[in-house]
């Protein structure tokens, strides 16, 4: 049986469903990153935690245009 729970997203507060017992089902999985992507997420943001996809499309366009500059 699979376990979904409310979490809030640590960035922006939001709530949203935690999958982590259906990884492949997780709203993450649908958010095409790259390792520099990635990367700089991970840079940016509390070790561990899972981000809502807003905050997650956030962070990889935040990604290009500091990588633009």
């Amino acid at each position: 049986m699979e376990k979904h729970y409310p979490v809030e997203c640590p960035r922006c507060g939001t709530s949203f469903a935690c999958k982590v017992n259906s990884v492949s089902k997780c709203d993450c999985m649908y958010v095409d990153l790259t390792p520099l992507e990635l990367q700089y997420i991970r840079e940016n943001t509390e070790s561990g935690t899972c981000l809502c996809m807003n905050c997650l499309m956030e962070l990889k366009k935040a990604y290009h245009q500091h990588s633009s500059e």
